[in-house]
């Protein structure tokens, strides 16, 4: 988890080192001996309670607190909870206090201050750091004393919320330059261009691997080591959010990283893995950083206390939870599988496991001593449809009017008998029935428009799903805005709910509107965030390099998820295109005789390859077999070298052998007397006479170039 530091003014200079107390601690309701206190559970965590200056821990499987740890140093401010393993560091977000508690003991083993406004404490793998962003510093500390460790690292500020990856490097955005900077300990390392200097950046550790939303440029950046193994095109409506930026989690336990543009209600799930996007529009109020758990995506709504529902597999939204029911800061993050919400204001908070179920957390009530002991009632789901996401109602499932009613007991009086003489009936009088009254037809309710329309992209295609109509009975539902064959043209009233756009164009966004159809005219969603018919393509397949005189032929396919328009970065030796049309490139200019390696990554509109394919070719000079020529008149010597000087074998007048010609070169330029036959061009042979040059007019090779096919030069 990450940390932040809040002051009035930046007045200590951390690498002077932080003042470190030894404190006592209190411990709530009398647990005075280590072995009264309770045993903390092993899936938990610790929630902050900045009105009386406290933290709980609870049961993450039931909500009950187990231990309670009240900050001698907190003054009411807002605290700040960093936890990794055997280490909580509390932090005053107000006064800049930083207590230790010791999870075995239960109380505040040490405390200091970090003496400087706006500071982050970022901790996992068993380091922590405490980083500057107005500065611009970045100290590693050690997290039993506090006190500092090596020399400080120095970056050009401000600096972004910073997180540590699986490997313990710390990457921290430098939006100034446009880059992402990793240190470890007091060692920088390699920056990593995420845009142009200015850029909004943000930071998610997706399990354990950074990536950087750049909002400015509307991408999603996968870092490796040292470079970007994957960048993903997001929709335009995030380049919207303008230099505000947008929202998402400090990080994720799955490979699926939420993307919130607040403003524009649009909420953009990344697939680091694949590549892929999905979107959906969201209505709410003051709404926070987006939370993956599973197969939901959490929005805290600030403004009333609730959370938002989103379940990516269903593509629906979910009754709306209520946390406190009413406005305030809430924290939200994944802890071992778990979501915590809490409000530091607010005696409660909140825990939402895999399936979705929650359990409320009572922060001031006593603790229960063991983790497995305690039971609590969940909180109830809201049954009532919130009105920023209509949700269908369920459909009856038997006959109008057939439900029973509640069966009520009436006691009836009886009423006295009363003796009567009968009326005379007139005589010849005729009684006539009264005339039926006709029951009018009902008028059918239009119904409304459909909701939650979540686009899908794909490689070639965008799936498009939505919640049919709340209320009323359609005719059936169509889709507008394709571009490209739709299927199902028509999806009956009773679903499946979702089309299939296959076609398009990827350097297009395309938005959809669903239309509910009923006998008179329709009911029209509002429109989707836009997606593009394609992905962040994967790795060209079938990379090959064959070897020529000074090149080689370079030939690939196109990867499997991006048939079409996908372009390619061709990186390596030599001339050749960088950015090679086609799926074939050539490549000159290379010395013979040596070993080299290209490597080639696709990209389109969507995005670029996360890894990219590699090639090598021998550019070793194949050899053939000649003969030699004109050797009627005298002798042939072999020369040592490419000249008509010294002797390294001879073939004997009327001799005719087969030569390994291995190469030709330029050298001296030589006429042969008996034939007045001229060149400069030599080869390079072996043979049982002798090893080295003979002219070309000496050699029964192939005439007019040089060099000669299928020849190579030497060099």
């Amino acid at each position: 988890m990450v940390g932040k530091l809040t002051g009035n003014r930046l007045t200590v200079v951390i690498a002077i080192g932080l003042v470190t107390l030894l404190t006592g601690s209190v411990l709530l309701f009398g647990v005075g001996v280590s072995s009264a206190r309770p045993e903390l559970a092993n899936i938990g965590a610790w929630l902050a309670s900045a009105i009386n200056g406290e933290v709980s821990h609870a049961n993450g499987l039931s909500g009950q607190v187990d231990a309670r740890v009240k900050l001698a140093s907190a003054k009411a401010g807002k605290l700040k909870v960093v936890e990794d393993g055997s280490s909580v560091l509390v932090v005053d977000e107000e006064t800049g206090a930083v207590s230790r508690i010791d999870p075995t003991q239960l109380n505040v083993a040490q405390t200091g201050n970090l003496g400087a406004s706006g500071m982050q404490l970022v901790a996992g793998g068993g380091k922590t750091y405490a980083v500057d962003p107005r500065k611009g510093t970045v100290q590693q500390i050690d997290p039993l004393n506090l006190n500092t460790l090596g020399s400080p690292v120095a970056l050009k500020p401000p600096l972004g919320q910073a997180g540590l990856d699986k490997h313990g490097t710390l990457w921290v955005p430098v939006p100034a330059e446009g880059k992402v900077a990793q240190v470890k300990g007091a060692q920088q390392g390699t920056a990593v261009d995420a845009g142009e200097p200015g850029d909004p950046l943000s930071l998610t550790m997706a399990q354990g691997v950074p990536v950087v939303t750049n909002s400015a440029s509307a991408t999603a950046m996968v870092i490796g080591p040292t470079a970007t193994r994957l960048k993903v095109s997001l929709p335009s409506t995030v380049t919207e959010a303008g230099r505000g930026g947008v929202l998402a989690p400090a990080h994720t336990e799955g490979p699926i990283v939420p993307i919130l543009a607040p403003r524009q209600g649009a909420l953009v799930l990344v697939d680091t893995a694949g590549g892929s996007l999905d979107t959906v529009s969201v209505r709410g109020g003051k709404l926070g950083a987006p939370q993956a758990l599973g197969r939901r995506v959490y929005i805290p709504d600030e403004g009333s206390g609730t959370l938002i529902v989103y379940d990516a597999a269903a593509g629906r939204f979910d009754p709306e939870v209520s946390v406190t029911g009413k406005a305030g800061d809430l924290e939200v993050f994944v802890k071992d599988g778990l979501l915590w919400v809490n409000d530091q204001g607010s005696e409660t908070a909140l825990v939402v496991q895999q399936d979705g179920s929650t359990h409320r957390v009572g922060k001031y009530g006593r603790p229960t001593p063991g983790p497995n002991t305690a039971t609590i009632t969940p909180i109830p789901i809201p049954t009532s449809v919130p009105s920023r996401q209509p949700v269908t109602p369920p459909r009856p499932t038997g006959k109008a009017g057939n439900t029973p009613g509640p069966t009520a007991t009436v006691t009836v009086t009886p009423t006295p008998t009363v003796t009567a003489s009968p009326s005379p009936t007139p005589t010849g009088t005729r009684t006539s029935s009264p005339r039926p009254t006709p029951t009018p037809t009902p008028t059918p309710t239009p119904p409304s428009a459909p909701s939650t329309v979540t686009a899908h992209s794909g490689p070639g295609w965008i799936e498009v799903t939505f919640s049919p109509s709340g209320t009323g009975t359609p005719t059936g539902y169509t889709l507008k805005g394709a571009s490209g064959d739709v299927s199902p043209s028509k999806v009956s009233p009773d679903g499946p709910f979702q089309f299939k756009v296959t076609g398009g164009d990827c350097a297009q966004e395309y938005s959809f509107r669903v239309a509910a159809e009923y006998d008179g005219g329709e009911a029209v969603s509002e429109p989707s965030i836009p997606v593009r018919p394609c992905v962040a393509p994967g790795k060209p397949s079938g990379f090959e390099a064959k070897a020529k005189n000074h090149g080689a032929d370079l030939t690939w396919s196109a990867p499997e998820n991006a048939k079409d328009g996908a372009t390619y970065v061709l990186s390596g030796p030599g001339d050749h295109p960088a950015n090679p049309e086609g799926t074939n490139a050539e490549v000159t200019g290379l010395k013979n005789g040596q070993e080299y390696t290209w490597t080639i990554k696709a990209r389109n509109n969507a995005g670029e390859s996360q890894e990219q394919a590699e090639a090598r070719a021998n550019l070793q000079p194949p050899p053939a077999q000649f003969q030699n020529a004109n050797n009627d008149d005298r002798n042939t010597l072999i020369r040592p070298g490419p000249s008509a000087d010294g002797e390294a074998g001879t073939i004997l007048k009327g001799q005719y052998i087969t030569l390994t010609v291995l190469c030709q070169v330029k050298g001296a330029h030589y006429t042969d007397t008996d034939t007045n036959q001229s060149s400069d061009v030599w080869n390079k042979v072996e043979s049982g006479n002798g090893n080295g040059y003979l002219n070309d007019v000496l050699m029964a090779t192939p005439k007019g170039g040089f060099p000669a096919a299928p020849l190579w030069e030497c060099e």
